[in-house]
């Protein structure tokens, strides 16, 4: 039986993405962002930066495909020429013309804004048949490489006071428990726990970074960062 090699891409999110995004979403929260908040912040917020994780499998082989409902419009169902027609119509008459769904599969996500000082996580997680494989873990270096790559001096972050494996990551990345939110979550009032990180421009924690990145790409396998 011939193995498939799995890699990962991380890129920026987009517009196309957010449908396979909110899936994700739905399985992991259930205090879910509605998808109106993911296009305010992709489109207007100068602060916000969120980035998927997409699989990718060597050539010849097909990575899972979104569920059917992500179709893309100008598929061999819709009639030739159809999209470019209605986004036209809908250019002119002040409409806004509906990005085309993604089709590559996208296994896991993260929203990070970029204040002056720090790169804050607002939100990650793992589509639930990906769990395990950690791409949590590559979510969270691709937020702290951004945020070395742009200056800012801290990641930081909240976390559930009762997600103990979340923590333990986020300790092994030299994040440390600064303070508690009491009732922060909304669904249950759980309290959250305040988490940040050393420096991230000083040589120990650049030192520590590059060794997890060099464990996590030998347990793991590859994968690629693209910020742009």
């Amino acid at each position: 039986m011939q193995t498939t090699a799995v890699r990962y891409q991380v890129r920026p999110m987009d517009l196309g993405d957010i449908s396979q995004v909110m899936e994700i979403e739905r399985e992991s929260f259930l205090d879910m962002w509605p998808t109106s908040a993911f296009k305010q912040d992709i489109q207007h917020n100068r602060l916000a930066r969120y980035l998927v994780v997409v699989e990718q499998r060597e050539e010849g082989e097909e990575a899972t495909a979104p569920p059917a409902e992500h179709e893309p419009k100008g598929s061999p169902m819709s009639p030739p020429g159809l999209g470019r027609w209605l986004g036209e119509l809908k250019r002119l008459f002040g409409g806004e013309e509906e990005a085309e769904t993604s089709r590559e599969p996208i296994v896991g996500f993260v929203g990070v804004w970029l204040t002056p000082d720090e790169a804050h996580i607002v939100t990650i997680a793992v589509r639930e048949s990906q769990r395990g494989r950690g791409i949590g873990e590559l979510l969270l270096i691709a937020v702290i490489a951004l945020a070395i790559l742009n200056d800012r001096e801290v990641v930081t972050l909240e976390v559930r006071a009762s997600n103990q494996a979340a923590q333990t990551l986020y300790e092994k990345y030299g994040f440390r428990n600064v303070g508690v939110r009491p009732h922060y979550y909304s669904d249950n009032h759980e309290d959250a726990v305040i988490m940040t990180t050393e420096p991230i421009h000083s040589a120990p924690y650049q030192a520590l970074f590059q060794q997890l990145r060099r464990e996590h790409h030998e347990r793991c396998g590859q994968y690629e960062l693209d910020f742009n």
